[in-house]
């Protein structure tokens, strides 16, 4: 069902005010879907969260389009993995496998600590004792349940280990050892030697790291089955790594294929040249005042011997710049407004460039340190060309794998 770009950023600025809140399913893709809870789950989750609630409604409704459009290709490349056959694969059951007892073993210690609480004499004698600095109050309770948890943890485990009856047979790695030798077992779980070690790995590993490998992983499966006797449930984050890893090797299937090898690499950086350019890049001092008065009072200050960044801290309508103190860190070459860019090349270090208008405001600003561009050498920016030609291939790449899983959108029917 087509949707027009109107009527969704008209949707998602609802949502934002709340009057899109029950848990439907925004756009089908394939036979799976996205629902909004999955989109409200990934945009508390992003890198922009904490910054979100700040940003007009238009920039809002921009980034939940983006990050739904992300949520419906992520879904299209799982099903993608499925019908290939990416889930039933012996390494895709192992990784399943053991994050699945990391996960369990997780929640039971996450469990284990949540019985721990300071007594009732403690908590009264730190609230008298640390009455006026409430900090260090909560400083002394987390280091107490750190203190407990320590020992608990230490406790228990043995316990599970004891009642589990764990066979170890750590003698074999001073023999013969091969791959499928058994280092540990216990009723419905085996430790390989090939269980600890990557599939290229050494078969001359360190005993002692290998003992503390299965050490450790005896651990996290005593750890994991306590967790399922207390009845905690994993499936959810079960079923959103199953996505995740599925794409994942679907798409390292594909690197594979595009990228042979080095040669395939060095063929492409001689056809692209221009990946090997670094634009310059600035130390940038700024101050966006909302007035072209304002800023031309402030630039005669600044003349005068004031400084940008204590002005800026003090007079900058712009949030980052003023919590910053005008430091606007390291800026690459063009990442700017076209105005500002245009001033900024003719620029010298630490002086006070003429009055800018963009759409922002009214700007000063200021180059406090440079790093001129470059233009490196194959070897020096192998990964950089490597990402390039991935990018180059995954749009093509995407473009199919949505056709064969395309999308319906269902956001107009909740308009």
């Amino acid at each position: 069902m087509p949707i027009n770009k109107i009527s969704l950023l008209f949707w998602l600025s609802c949502a934002i005010c709340g009057t899109a809140v029950a848990d439907t399913v925004l756009v089908k893709v394939g036979n799976g879907q996205v629902t909004e809870q999955q989109l409200e789950k990934a945009m508390s989750a992003a890198p922009f969260a904490s910054q979100f609630p700040s940003m007009d409604e238009k920039d809002q409704a921009y980034l939940r389009g983006d990050m739904l459009m992300r949520l419906a290709r992520s879904e299209a490349l799982y099903q993608e993995a499925a019908a290939l056959g990416k889930t039933e694969t012996q390494p895709y059951r192992q990784e399943m496998s053991n994050f699945r007892t990391s996960l369990l073993a997780q929640r039971y210690l996450t469990h284990l600590r949540d019985q721990i609480s300071v007594p009732i004499a403690l908590e009264s004698r730190l609230k008298g004792d640390l009455k006026s600095n409430s900090d260090a109050l909560i400083a002394a309770r987390a280091s107490y349940i750190a203190q407990q948890f320590k020992v608990l943890k230490q406790s228990r485990i043995a316990e599970l280990k004891q009642q589990a009856r764990i066979k170890t047979y750590f003698e074999r790695l001073n023999k013969d050892i091969k791959a499928d030798t058994v280092l540990a077992e216990t009723a419905g779980y085996t430790i390989r030697y090939a269980d600890l070690m990557p599939t290229q790995g050494s078969i001359n590993a360190d005993p002692q790291q290998i003992k503390d490998k299965v050490n450790e992983w005896l651990e996290l499966m005593v750890l994991a089955r306590a967790a399922v006797a207390e009845g905690i449930d994993v499936e959810g984050q079960m079923t959103d790594y199953g996505h995740y890893l599925s794409a994942k090797m679907l798409l390292a299937d594909q690197e594979r294929q595009w990228i042979p090898d080095d040669k395939t690499l060095l063929d492409y950086f001689r056809k692209n040249p221009n990946i090997g350019y670094i634009p310059e890049r600035r130390q940038i001092g700024q101050l966006v005042v909302a007035s072209k008065e304002q800023a031309e009072a402030l630039r005669q200050r600044i003349l005068a011997g004031e400084s940008l960044f204590k002005l800026a801290a003090e007079y900058s309508i712009d949030p980052y710049g003023r919590e910053h103190a005008g430091d606007m860190g390291w800026l690459q070459e063009g990442s700017g407004f076209d105005a500002i860019e245009q001033v900024l090349k003719k620029l010298p270090d630490n002086q006070v460039s003429d009055i800018i208008q963009t759409p922002k405001g009214w700007h000063l600003v200021m180059i406090v340190d440079r790093k001129p561009a470059e233009h490196k050498e194959f070897a020096a920016i192998k990964d950089r060309i490597k990402q390039a030609l991935i990018a180059e291939k995954m749009t093509a790449y995407l473009e199919r794998v949505m056709a064969r899983h395309p999308l319906e959108w269902q956001i107009q029917d909740h308009i």
